[in-house]
């Protein structure tokens, strides 16, 4: 029983000490990612950035309590650092949003720690910035040279007759030609007997 019990604390310390924060941020705001309490005894500090598929991309990461500078990984955007092992993010956007991960290494005898930070960066929203507007002086006279002439009556009456003659004759010289054509094809009929 005793070596059972001391086995499940073993198996406690050597496992992973985990929490998860969320944090909201503003477009273009300076964001800094807290890892937890980094203490002296630890092996290495790491940052990442869960990716879509599940696979994480490092940021950077702190060998020993003795290196002051960390190493970079091959992320796709500057980062900063700060002296307690967090995470600077400069003027973030929405693309900066998602799942980062601090996990510090603990030497043998301690405990592992991971800390998640969702962050969630609001949509970026440019001002609209106002057209001048420039007003145009009219004055009275120019209001009425804008007016509609009308027509006087006798000239809309000789439009309007001229147009109905037209159709007309066009009417008679239609009705006439397909006259013409029912006669000749008649014609032709007959002489075919």
């Amino acid at each position: 029983m005793k070596t059972m019990i001391q086995t499940v604390l073993v198996v406690n310390l050597l496992m992973l000490h985990s929490a998860v924060h969320s944090l909201s941020a503003s477009c273009q705001e300076d964001v800094p990612l807290r890892c937890p309490e980094v203490g002296s005894d630890f092996v290495s500090v790491t940052w990442y950035k869960q990716q879509i598929d599940q696979h994480k991309c490092g940021i950077l990461r702190w060998p020993s309590k003795d290196t002051s500078t960390p190493t970079f990984f091959k992320f796709n955007r500057s980062v900063h650092y700060d002296q307690d092992y967090s995470l600077l993010i400069s003027a973030v956007t929405p693309a900066d949003s998602g799942t980062y991960e601090c996990e510090v290494g603990a030497k043998v005898g301690g405990q592992n720690k991971k800390v998640e930070v969702k962050l969630d960066v609001s949509a970026c929203v440019t001002p609209a910035v106002p057209t001048p507007v420039t007003p145009v002086p009219i004055t009275t006279s120019d209001l009425c040279r804008l007016q509609v002439q009308e027509l006087p009556v006798l000239w809309s009456a000789v439009v309007y007759g001229t147009v109905g003659l037209a159709k007309i004759v066009l009417s008679i010289i239609i009705v006439l030609i397909i006259r013409c054509v029912q006669i000749t094809s008649s014609k032709r009929r007959q002489q075919k007997w």
